[in-house]
């Protein structure tokens, strides 16, 4: 979600028996309270998440995944909150952040976000070790947000001598201008530089752009030792309105052309090998309902029925899922 102007003993890198799962993989993220069963039902989605943290089992039918948001002084909810959840309830994934990188989210260091990160992952690990642990996504994968990435994953090698452990690697996927006071992600949080990608308007909407970012950004992983990892984008979508020329039409299209290339693209150089390399395992709509975003929710809560974009959205999961 972006807003204009995330003694035990270790745990080695993608080392867990069970790997994740690769099904469940058209979901949504749930930003307003709602029945998450109810609209999942009408849109065929298959899991959610709410940037928050649950008591409750695990559901067959629709997959849930836990949220911790961090910041510069630690996290929340607190630790005995998530002790308490892991003890209960196993086998979920966790999201450890929300957009670290971002300073109206998470706002956290490259170097803060690596020594909560450790301290998590090994708390939710010994006491679940069902439990899967996901990155915070950053707002996009521009060459800005993996100089943060770099800068997170130097920090935890040299901290904790070994390289960060990563179940799923999670990224938004957003086309936004990288400029401070300008419209869009500003410039990463300890990232010292003049300016990122300076995106257009007309760019934020634009399908080469979003492919051509992903597609590096597995390139990226692979670089960095990680193509052994499935991906989760827990955000994309559009966030500007109609006056700027994203027209509910316009909206509707993105998703489902979008969502057709993130669930069929696969590269044997940069995929995932264990699903047949494609390159993006999970992804979610940004988002149900949102009053900062209403023109791409999928649905009208007061109304109890479906805009043009959940359609968009109902129509692509019927044909593609699982």
């Amino acid at each position: 979600m972006i807003f204009f102007m995330l003694f035990i003993v270790p745990i080695g890198l993608v080392s867990c028996s069970n790997k994740p799962a690769l099904d469940k993989r058209i979901g949504f993220g749930l930003a307003s309270k709602a029945d998450a069963n109810f609209w999942a039902a009408e849109l065929g989605a298959e899991w959610y998440f709410d940037w928050g943290t649950k008591e409750l089992s695990n559901s067959s039918k629709l997959e849930y995944w836990q949220t911790i948001r961090v910041n510069q002084d630690g996290y929340s909810p607190s630790k005995e909150k998530i002790i308490a959840i892991t003890n209960k309830y196993h086998g979920y994934t966790w999201i450890i952040g929300n957009e670290p990188d971002n300073k109206f989210q998470d706002n956290t260091t490259p170097d803060k976000y690596a020594q909560i990160y450790h301290e998590l992952y090994y708390l939710i690990k010994s006491n679940d070790p069902s439990a899967k642990i996901a990155i915070a996504g950053v707002s996009q994968p521009t060459p800005a947000r993996l100089i943060y990435l770099d800068s997170v994953l130097q920090t935890y090698k040299t901290l904790y001598g070994e390289d960060m452990p990563i179940d799923w690697w999670n990224i938004h996927a957003y086309v936004l201008r990288e400029e401070k006071d300008s419209w869009g992600a500003d410039i990463p949080v300890g990232v010292q530089i003049a300016h990122g990608q300076l995106y257009e308007i007309s760019h934020h909407g634009d399908l080469e752009i979003f492919q051509n970012n992903l597609i590096n950004f597995r390139k990226w992983m692979k670089d960095k030792g990680y193509q052994q990892t499935p991906l989760a984008i827990t955000e994309f979508g559009i966030l500007l309105p109609a006056d700027f020329g994203f027209s509910p039409e316009f909206i509707a299209d993105y998703l489902y052309e979008s969502s057709e290339w993130l669930i069929n693209y696969q590269n044997e150089e940069i995929g995932y090998p264990e699903d047949e390399n494609r390159i993006v395992q999970k992804f979610a709509w940004f988002s149900l309902s949102d009053p900062n975003f209403q023109d791409s929710n999928l649905a009208n809560l007061h109304q109890s029925t479906l805009t043009p974009i959940g359609e968009s959205f109902r129509l692509f999961s019927s044909i593609n899922k699982d």
